[in-house]
């Protein structure tokens, strides 16, 4: 809707031409009335004045003329004020300048008639009657310029040209009168006239501001309605009804209908519609439409119509005869007749989300409608965003409902013991396992503390984890499995395996517990520790002395055994060191998973300790005729470690990565730094491995799925598992790159700064 000018600066419009005809109309005829009167008070004058100067035959003819003339003009005087609607301005205007020009040429007549020769005085007393008449009539006449001066040109002229051709001593001041009289009559015409359209641009524009004015608080009191609407019943639909039904008499329309604007998956536009109006609050025609012929779930998807363009253009669009408009198509079976309309899209931001429809307006429709109803169509904006949001909302709620089912059914299915707390170490949720494990019902525990699921010292170590990291924020052992004692509900303890993570809900910290129960592994595990320590005390001593015997046979009595027997006595020799080393590694394996060697950790530079193994193992890889070079991004990387067992693990992965490389190949040891973690990478070249055991290798070392993982080292080979165990235990990662010709081992472990705290 326009706004209203706020100071007298702004430029009006030009007056309306049809506006400034009727305003003259109306100014001629109202004063007419006393143009007569006066006109007849003038002619007695005149007549009782030179009744025995002039013939008296003259006298009475030039009164039938004027008289004749000022009957006509009374008439039509008469005829104007009964009938004026029936006739335009411009008809009443032009009778009335053909009035007015014969009664100016009656007046002329006067130089025939009435002029006295030879008689200088009743010459002037003729003029000077006549210029009464002529100043008369720039008093009545001046609202239309061809009026006033028509009257003054027939009413003086001829006496002008009397006085002049009789060439008495008053030719030339009569002349110059007459020719002032026309001047003063022409710019009186332009002044009225330039006052009259001045008075009437005021008229239009305070008309035009208070229609404005009065269709803005219509506007705003619909708004109001709707919005109470709302605010009281909160439903969108009866806000936008009542808001469609009070729109329609504000437009001078019969009919309309909001329809909400929607895309299929492809991204194509249809539209749904939402609500129908019309004048007749109980229109017939179009309640059994909206029940028996509205398209499913009222959607519009066909786009060949105008609902199509609306939204294909994102404009405005207008109708002025529908039954013969191309773009229209056919309306739906049942549909109530439609002779105009106007389509105007809703936006929110720049996205089109409705869509306005109004028909059957009297007087059609225009594109500055759809200005004039930029409130209301900001208002069904908010309204149908409403709409979609809560819609958006209620398919979340829905989607959460049964992602929520669903989850909860997968936990409860599910082998491993989850439990969730917050902050303060109040239990959650308890699934099925977790039931199962530690005796409890899940309604029996949730709403307690997670202590009582833990013996001392555990318990109250727990309370000081938690305490501490919403203190602090270090995550302690936030993502790390931890072996922990657990405590049954019948009082019986037992070990498990916890892995703590941490999400948030609602901006507070919800801390989720996955719990396994280890008590048959860690029995597996014990028995299996129990044969490798007895298998290796019996095997160790024997094979010791195996070894010995068969050294010093090969040492003595070298010169007197044959060739065959010598090869059998070597290879019976490299087997039993062989198999020395493999019970070494079999101890060391158990003795790191155990956890019964102490790591000394310590910050140390890297560089200078890749250096030093490179160095040691310089002997091993002449044997299988390789080298190893380091590359480093920079040389004051740090970690914490223990020295001697970083030695231990890359001497194995070293000497693994020389014995299966082709002979002179160079292993590149790769150092830098990337996200505040030290990255080691072993380059070498893997056409010394076969398929299978370039298979193993990435299984081992986590590259493969769940399913094909298989914890299998070859033979031999147990030296990378060893240092596989190592480096996890000194807080590093470790994992196996292999490509079409080249296999790395990728090493990290976190940059140390500070004394790192185990």
């Amino acid at each position: 809707m326009t706004e209203s000018p706020q100071n007298n600066d702004v430029p009006m419009e030009p007056a309306d031409e049809w506006t400034l005809t009727q305003q003259q109309v109306h100014s001629l005829y109202h004063s007419l009335p006393v143009s007569l009167l006066s006109s007849i008070v003038i002619a007695l004058i005149l007549s009782l004045s030179h009744w025995k100067v002039i013939g008296q035959a003259e006298i009475i003819l030039w009164n039938l003329l004027l008289g004749s003339t000022l009957l006509a003009r009374l008439t039509l005087w008469i005829f104007w004020q009964n009938t004026w609607q029936l006739y335009s301005a411009r008809f009443w205007l032009w009778c009335f300048r053909v009035g007015v020009w014969l009664t100016g040429a009656a007046w002329g007549t006067t130089a025939l008639l009435l002029f006295a020769d030879n008689n200088a005085i009743y010459q002037a007393l003729l003029a000077f009657s006549l210029a009464g008449v002529a100043a008369g009539s720039m008093t009545s006449l001046t609202a239309d310029k061809y009026s006033s001066l028509g009257f003054v040109i027939l009413a003086i002229t001829p006496l002008s040209l009397f006085i002049f051709l009789d060439e008495g001593p008053t030719a030339i001041a009569m002349s110059s009168m007459t020719f002032l009289f026309i001047f003063f009559v022409i710019a009186s015409s332009t002044r009225t006239r330039r006052n009259m359209e001045e008075q009437i641009q005021k008229n239009q524009h305070l008309l035009k501001l208070t229609t404005e004015l009065n269709h803005k608080q219509q506007l705003e009191k619909i708004i109001n309605n709707a919005q109470s609407i709302f605010i009281s019943d909160n439903d969108i639909k009866s806000a936008l009804q009542n808001l469609l039904w009070e729109t329609l008499p504000a437009t001078n329309s019969e009919q309309g209908f909001i329809g909400q604007v929607m895309h299929a998956p492809n991204g194509t536009p249809y539209m749904r519609a939402l609500i129908f109006g019309s004048t007749q609050k109980d229109n017939r025609d179009l309640e059994n439409f909206r029940i028996t012929h509205l398209p499913e779930n009222g959607e519009y998807r066909n786009l060949d119509n105008l609902f199509g363009m609306i939204m294909q253009s994102e404009r405005p669009v207008i109708s002025i005869n529908l039954a013969r408009d191309m773009r229209a198509g056919t309306l739906p079976e049942g549909h109530p007749k439609i002779h105009n309309f106007i389509g105007i899209p809703i936006f929110s931001g720049r996205e089109q989300i409705a869509i306005l429809g109004l028909a059957n307006s009297p007087g059609g429709y225009h594109l500055d409608d759809a200005t004039k109803l930029e409130p209301i169509l900001k208002t069904i904006a908010q309204f149908v965003q409403t709409m979609n949001h809560e819609q958006r909302h209620a398919r979340d709620r829905a989607a959460l409902e049964a992602t929520t089912q669903q989850t909860q059914t997968i936990l409860n299915d599910i082998a491993d013991g989850i439990i969730t707390i917050d902050k303060r170490g109040i239990i959650q949720s308890f699934n099925h396992a977790a039931e199962t494990i530690f005796g409890y019902r899940a309604r029996q525990i949730i709403g307690k503390s997670i202590s009582a699921l833990m013996p001392d010292p555990y318990k109250s170590m727990h309370d000081e984890y938690i305490r501490n990291h919403l203190l602090t924020g270090k995550k302690n052992i936030l993502g790390i499995g931890r072996e922990v004692i657990g405590l049954r509900r019948n009082g019986n303890q037992f070990p498990m395996d916890l892995m703590v993570s941490r999400v948030f809900q609602n901006g507070e910290p919800v801390f989720i517990g996955i719990i396994r129960d280890i008590t048959e592994k860690k029995r597996a595990d014990n028995l299996r520790n129990q044969f490798i320590t007895s298998a290796s005390k019996e095997i160790l001593g024997p094979l010791n002395l195996i070894s010995e015997a068969i050294l010093r046979l090969k040492n003595k009595e070298q010169n007197n055994l044959s060739t065959p027997i010598k090869n059998v006595v070597d290879i019976a020799h490299t087997n039993s060191l062989r198999l020395q080393q493999l019970m070494h590694d079999l101890i060391e394996i158990q003795n790191i998973s155990k956890g019964d060697i102490n790591f000394r950790l310590e910050t140390t530079p890297i560089l200078p300790l890749l250096e030093e193994v490179v160095r040691r193992n310089k002997t091993f890889g002449d044997i299988y005729q390789n080298r190893a070079t380091i590359t480093a991004s920079t040389d004051d990387l740090t970690i914490h470690i223990d020295i001697t067992r970083f030695y231990q693990a890359m001497t194995q992965l070293l000497q693994y990565a020389f014995k299966n490389s082709p002979p002179d190949t160079e292993l590149v040891i790769r150092l830098n730094e990337e996200r505040s973690r030290v990255n080691i990478g072993i380059h070498f070249n893997n056409r010394g491995l076969t398929d299978e055991q370039r298979k193993n290798l990435c299984e081992h070392f986590g590259n493969a799925t769940e399913n094909e993982k298989q914890d299998y080292i070859e033979p031999g080979d147990v030296g990378i598992a060893i240092a596989k165990e190592i480096i996890e235990k000194m807080h590093g990662k470790i994992h196996v790159e292999n490509k079409e010709e080249f296999c790395y081992f990728q090493i990290d472990f976190p940059r140390a700064i500070n004394q790192f705290l185990s």
